[in-house]
């Protein structure tokens, strides 16, 4: 996974808003289907190409938080500080 593959979704999403804002000026259904369509498959196959390092990152403040939650129930299950 590349900067070509990301690049290839990058355009592929681009498409999606502008067959989405064609269809608004236009208002011809089609584009919205094809939109649509662009839209679901840059979602399930190109997210994880496109937002890989926001994930991670917030895959790990999401770590982080739950084991400052479980902390914090800690002290409170146990009321010392």
């Amino acid at each position: 996974m590349g900067k070509s593959e990301k690049i290839k979704w990058q355009l592929l999403l681009l498409l999606a808003i502008g067959c989405y804002l064609l269809a608004l000026v236009t208002q011809q259904y089609l584009f919205n289907v094809v939109a649509i369509g662009l839209a679901v498959c840059v979602y399930k196959y190109g997210n994880p190409v496109l937002f890989k390092e926001y994930d991670e990152r917030k895959k790990k403040q999401d770590e982080e938080a739950y084991k400052i939650r479980a902390a914090v129930q800690t002290i409170i299950r146990n009321k010392t500080l």
